[in-house]
């Protein structure tokens, strides 16, 4: 079932645009749902535990991620999708 709240939108594009998202959105729950045989809460629950932390270090900011799971890893690969790295430098 798709609930959609209220969508304050002041033109009829802006209206259908936010249902298109909504509608891929739940498009992209399903497949990842069929696709790691979990229900959607359960890869939520668990991809929601990786973090980020921002280092600033001499003016450049470098992302870390903590370790990914065994569990976390799993997911990934059910899903076909790339890992994300452990350290990310931003562009200078």
């Amino acid at each position: 079932m798709l609930n959609l709240r209220p969508v304050y939108h002041s033109t009829d594009k802006g209206v259908r645009g936010h249902v298109f998202v909504c509608i891929l959105a739940l498009l992209l729950r399903r497949l990842m749902e069929k696709k790691a045989e979990k229900l959607f809460e359960e890869i939520f629950e668990e991809l929601e535990r990786l973090k980020v932390n921002v280092i600033d270090h001499r003016g450049e900011e470098i992302f870390q991620r903590n370790e990914i799971s065994p569990c976390q890893d799993e997911i990934f690969d059910l899903l076909e999708v790339e890992k994300p790295p452990k350290i990310l430098v931003s562009p200078s």
